[in-house]
């Protein structure tokens, strides 16, 4: 069977044997591709990752076996990496109700796939005000807490169903500044902002920590000491990618390149530090669409070029 996708015995089994902690997962959504699980899966494998991370809500709409996908990840060697978070929750109540209805069955399916991670990120911005609004201090820290305290009792509610069934959630930021409108007032963008604000959150749910993504870090302008505040056990999970160019006034989220074609040392030190610290879950690669690096490749290239920009940023093993 591994024969079959044209991989190494030798190699799935010293991958399965090892169960490495920190483990390096395909996810093809942040690689700019919309592939189905079974295609995902099979890409991972040929392209020699360890994990994969899924869309759990196209699985179950699609009518998939999920006993057999999970059979197919086992049969190859894969650990389950992460599963983005399917709750619309920083909209209108009637779509986040529906879609909350809809997690218990969804991260149960997760489980099932060996799926225990999800993240969303937080919004860095209110909805429009008014120009009194954003001229006047203290109304803009009561849309601050009126917007805070909303955003916190939807992801209590969330991470109190991801918790029954062994999920953890993570919390990414949204770094550029120039993804902000100017029409409302400023909410979080930085990791500090996330731990002041947030700490309510993490403190009722343990199972809530902190997305450390290297190219949101770049675009704050901070270390990763700055998403450490709650601990290093409170690292869910970790995304890789640099900017396509380092001006962080101007940068676009969709600005990005491969992790280590920016700066190769610092996405290296982010992992080794991340290492020493005891992080135990996927690394995932999110170059987006529009990476240059990957455009006119097919969906194998496309997984093997982002594999070995992996390998190059991946730090030694210690002896």
């Amino acid at each position: 069977m591994v024969g079959a996708v044209g991989g190494s015995v030798r190699f799935v089994i010293r991958r399965m044997i090892s169960e490495p902690n920190v483990y390096g997962c395909w996810n093809a959504r942040a690689a700019g591709l919309d592939q189905t699980a079974e295609d995902a899966i099979e890409t991972a494998a040929r392209a020699e990752f360890d994990g994969v991370d899924l869309l759990v809500r196209d699985i179950l709409e699609s009518g998939v076996n999920v006993g057999d996908l999970r059979l197919r990840m086992d049969d190859l060697g894969l650990r389950g990496g992460a599963w983005p978070l399917p709750v619309n929750w920083r909209n209108d109540v009637e779509t986040f109700e529906a879609d909350l209805a809809r997690l218990p069955l969804l991260a149960a399916t997760a489980a099932r796939l060996g799926l225990f991670i999800t993240g969303t990120w937080v919004r860095f911005e209110s909805e429009p005000v008014d120009d009194a609004t954003l001229e006047n201090e203290a109304s803009r820290e009561r849309v601050v807490e009126r917007e805070t305290a909303r955003q916190i009792d939807r992801l209590d509610r969330v991470a109190r169903i991801l918790n029954d069934h062994g999920s953890r959630l993570a919390l990414e930021i949204i770094g550029p500044r120039s993804e902000r409108t100017g029409g409302g007032v400023p909410l979080v963008g930085t990791h500090a902002e996330l731990a002041r604000r947030f700490a309510p959150l993490r403190d009722a749910r343990p199972n809530v920590g902190v997305l450390v993504d290297s190219f949101h870090l770049f675009a704050a302008g901070e270390e990763l000491e700055n998403a450490l505040v709650w601990g290093p056990s409170s690292v869910v999970w970790v995304h890789l990618a640099d900017p396509a160019r380092g001006d962080r006034q101007t940068l676009r989220d969709v600005e990005r390149s491969l992790p280590g074609e920016f700066s190769s040392t610092r996405v290296r030190s982010i992992l080794a530090a991340l290492a020493r610290h005891g992080y135990d879950g996927p690394v995932t690669v999110e170059p987006l669409s529009r990476c240059r690096s990957l455009e006119g490749l097919d969906p194998l290239q496309r997984a093997r070029k982002v594999r070995e920009a992996l390998r190059r940023v991946w730090p030694p093993a210690p002896p």
